[in-house]
């Protein structure tokens, strides 16, 4: 089904496995994709605009010149993907309950991007606009930021992050006091 077609409007997608598939240049817009599975998949110059990815995998897939506008990401594990290489123009995601390993965002303005309840592991952040991003409950493990404006965003909840205050610019972002101490580890300051 998915494969027949170049453009996809309003479709529902359960359970499809696109393993190694090839869907370059493919068009979707308002689709859901549930219990789907994008593992090692082409999907250069494709979009996805106003989509669902809900208990879904992106994994070691090739997303260059790929548009996300209006795309959704709820209880989805995403690995290996390199969100440098988006068709930056137009980059509006929402990740919710999602788990992303090892993913690189470098240069990207991912503006009041809402990470909500997510497990951020192994991931970069580099030269980000990440103002008014939403990182409340996020679990971080060793996800490194570097050179990003953090003016707005709430990390109330989050907990693992190690920001080197020196590197980026927090002024304007929210911590909860509880967490706070963790902007001091960059400086080896352990509080007792």
């Amino acid at each position: 089904m998915i494969y027949h077609s170049d453009d996809f409007y309003d479709e529902a997608f359960t359970h499809v496995d696109a393993t190694d598939a090839d869907l370059s240049g493919k068009v979707f817009e308002g689709c859901s994709f549930t219990n789907c599975t994008f593992s090692n998949t082409a999907l250069t110059n494709t979009t996805f605009e106003n989509c669902t990815f809900l208990s879904s995998s992106l994994m070691m897939s090739e997303v260059l010149r790929t548009t996300f506008d209006g795309v959704r990401f709820e209880a989805c594990k995403i690995a290996g993907i390199n969100f440098s290489t988006l068709n930056d123009f137009c980059i509006n995601l929402v990740f919710t309950g999602t788990k992303l390993i090892s993913c690189t965002f470098t240069g990207l303005d991912l503006r009041n991007t809402p990470f909500s309840n997510s497990v951020i592991e192994g991931s970069n952040f580099r030269e980000c606009n990440l103002r008014g991003t939403d990182f409340t409950n996020v679990q971080f493990r060793t996800t490194t930021f570097s050179s990003c404006a953090f003016k707005g965003a709430d990390f109330r909840g989050a907990a693992g992050f190690t920001i080197n205050p020196c590197h980026n610019d927090l002024k304007g972002a929210t911590f909860d006091r509880a967490n706070a101490f963790q902007l001091l580890q960059p400086f080896g300051i352990v509080l007792g």
